[in-house]
């Protein structure tokens, strides 16, 4: 846990940095509320095998947006952000819309 503790404090510390390359507001916003959320994962009182599975759930979506092949990123665009959204709210603890 100790190395996603320093990565997550790397993510944060340089999100101005690297989420500032991108060319629109929305996938910038995307890359630093990844980074705010993995660290507040990482920081929580939860059990670590909670913390790896939301670590997960945030971070698969987020992978293929910007990592992804661009046929893969525009296939799953809508369905990525939904389930992002969605951990974040479970992050959160607000309930979840069906």
């Amino acid at each position: 846990m100790q190395q996603l503790d320093a990565a997550t404090v790397w993510l944060l510390d340089n999100a101005a940095t690297y989420a500032g390359c991108w060319p629109n507001s929305r996938i910038i916003r995307f890359a630093i509320d990844y980074a705010g959320h993995a660290r507040a994962v990482v920081l929580s009182e939860r059990e670590e095998a909670t913390k790896v599975e939301l670590l997960l759930a945030l971070t698969v979506p987020v992978q293929r947006q910007f990592f992804g092949w661009p046929w893969s990123r525009a296939r799953n665009v809508v369905a990525d952000h939904r389930a992002f959204a969605e951990t974040i709210a479970l992050i959160s603890g607000e309930p979840s819309t069906p």
